[in-house]
């Protein structure tokens, strides 16, 4: 039977793999959109030689479990590179193939997010601004671009939710995130509760991602403000 003491102790243990698992999630989500903002715009664009490896790339991301990726990217990379110009990775950090993975993955996934936000804005608003004298990249950069963001804002708050619980599966090339730290405990202090351990893990992941949560739909109003402000004067 555990007392409170030891279920503090125990938080304050799975606490300390915290400050990684944040800092993948922060570093892959920033690559990861940057890269699906590269890939949206290849995906968009009409020549076909830029267009249909992007259209493979997102096919084969999207078809494959996220740990077989993980795998293929561990094991592949290093031979890969020892391969082509005779580097040896093994010794690299492996949150380095993690961050890896999960940005192509994502910069693949959320590109099935922002194509079709881009596709839904209206052909009159391109229309009104080339009327304007806009060019084509001022037209995208300054009229098509803010609303595709407000439209694909909630679907990519729902991606970083994600995010956050396929970051669990990094244990298993032995990370000491907050999940790799949970199992450490569970291994090394036969004392320990799986059940509780687990349990305890889970209450950060929540409150990570109410935390989260609450952030994009403060983004969200602050846009919806934006928005009606527009609608008001007239400007949409």
């Amino acid at each position: 039977m555990h007392n409170f003491s030891d279920v503090i102790g125990l938080f304050k243990q799975l606490l300390t793999g915290l400050p990684i698992t944040l800092g993948f999630i922060i570093s892959s989500w920033i690559i990861g959109f940057s890269l699906s903002v590269l890939v949206t715009a290849g995906r968009l664009s009409p020549r076909r030689w830029l267009r249909y490896p992007l259209d493979i790339l997102v096919s084969f991301t999207r078809s494959i479990p996220i740990v077989l990726q993980l795998f293929l990217v561990y094991y592949g990379l290093p031979a890969l590179v020892q391969t082509l110009i005779g580097v040896d990775l093994n010794d690299v950090n492996k949150m380095i193939f993690c961050i890896i993975t999960f940005s192509i993955y994502y910069g693949s996934y959320l590109s099935e997010i922002l194509r079709p936000a881009y596709l839904s804005v209206r052909k009159e608003q391109h229309d009104a601004a080339y009327g304007l004298g806009y060019t084509k990249f001022q037209t995208n950069f300054h009229v098509i671009v803010p609303q595709m963001f407000s439209i694909a804002l909630p679907s990519l708050g729902n991606e970083v939710i994600n995010l956050v619980h396929q970051s669990s599966i990094l244990f298993v090339l032995g990370t000491v995130d907050l999940m790799g730290q949970a199992d450490m405990i569970i291994t090394t202090d036969y004392t320990s509760s799986p059940l509780l351990t687990y349990f305890c893990a889970g209450m950060i992941y929540w409150g990570l991602t109410i935390v989260i949560t609450a952030v994009v739909h403060s983004i969200e109003r602050y846009v919806d403000r934006y928005k009606q402000s527009d609608l008001e004067g007239g400007t949409i």
